[in-house]
């Protein structure tokens, strides 16, 4: 995974959401795979893969009650900065 933050997100972002299914959502294991894909997803440079990944991290960031709010309000504010910003293909 070392430099793919594109799959890493999404691992994470599964790992929380599986832990989520036998741990209760404020459980630390659940909390730090939830970290773990929002830092991951922060490194994305690429606008697709941002925009692919985003929709899964917010609905996972929406289920965990004790989250900070502000992380998920930061990734839905890049969410919708990145469906306004033009392609650059």
């Amino acid at each position: 995974m070392a430099g793919d933050f594109e799959l890493a997100t999404q691992l994470w972002t599964r790992a929380a959401t599986t832990r989520m299914t036998r741990q209760a959502a404020d459980a630390p294991a659940v909390h730090a795979a939830a970290a773990g894909a929002l830092y991951c997803w922060t490194q994305l440079k690429d606008r697709n893969a941002a925009l692919g990944t985003g929709p899964d991290l917010v609905r996972l960031l929406r289920s965990l009650p004790s989250l900070d709010a502000r992380h998920l309000q930061l990734t839905q504010q890049r969410l919708q900065f990145l469906h306004r910003e033009p392609s650059h293909h």
